[in-house]
């Protein structure tokens, strides 16, 4: 598996992804189309709230776990279906710089008190009969330039391979991760921004992963969010 923090590029801009292990992923299905439903979703964590909460305004714009998808793994600590303070999600974010060198990690820890971060969402989905999980991550800044910067920042990625293309999304990039393909396993992130929300998806699946589920996928949570997240 993939070590907790993909370094490459994570913290850029101030914004980390954690992962836990994904335990008994079935490695031996091949990835399908998300629209395309493989028989019932497995019963999910979050109980009787099979497609995700939507309790609060920022959690009702993570995208509802889709037809052939269930809740995934937990995000680190944080469980797979959440919302963290601005305090909780600043101290997240620092708590994954901590192992950088002195004068770096005072550097990000600015960037981040700098960003006007409000807020963040996280939830983690996983495609039923294949070995692809999703973990969607919805940072909410103080205004729509700050949310352009951080775009600006992490779609900055030279030498990194470019992933899929997302289809009528300008302000979207993707990238496989270097160094991410071990044993048969290959991860690409995702950012883009909408808004005052700056969105950041990391899938893991078998190597290649599959792009065009990838891209319907991210694509679905960004049009959400431009719908303001009412329920599509």
């Amino acid at each position: 598996m993939l070590p907790a923090l993909l370094v490459g590029g994570a913290l850029v801009g101030g914004f980390a992804f954690v992962r836990t292990t994904v335990d008994g992923a079935d490695r031996s299905a091949p990835t399908t189309v998300w629209a395309e439903t493989r028989g019932k979703p497995a019963k999910d964590p979050a109980g009787p709230i099979g497609r995700g909460r939507a309790d609060t305004e920022l959690t009702r714009k993570l995208l509802p776990v889709p037809p052939g998808y269930q809740l995934g793994p937990d995000i680190g600590e944080y469980g797979n279906d959440t919302e963290l303070s601005a305090g909780q999600a600043i101290k997240m974010m620092k708590d994954a710089g901590a192992g950088y060198p002195g004068a770096a990690r005072q550097e990000v820890y600015k960037e981040i008190d700098g960003m006007g971060i409000e807020g963040l969402a996280l939830r983690s989905y996983r495609l039923s009969g294949a070995y692809f999980v999703a973990d969607v991550s919805l940072l909410a800044l103080k205004d729509a330039e700050a949310a352009r910067r951080w775009y600006a920042v992490k779609s900055q990625r030279p030498g990194a391979r470019k992933g899929p293309v997302i289809e009528g999304r300008e302000h979207s990039s993707c990238f496989v991760e270097p160094g991410s393909e071990v044993d048969g396993v290959e991860a690409v992130s995702c950012v883009a921004y909408e808004g005052e929300i700056a969105v950041a998806v990391l899938v893991q699946g078998m190597e290649p992963v599959n792009k065009a589920t990838l891209a319907e996928l991210v694509k679905g949570q960004l049009d959400h969010l431009a719908s303001s997240g009412r329920s599509v």
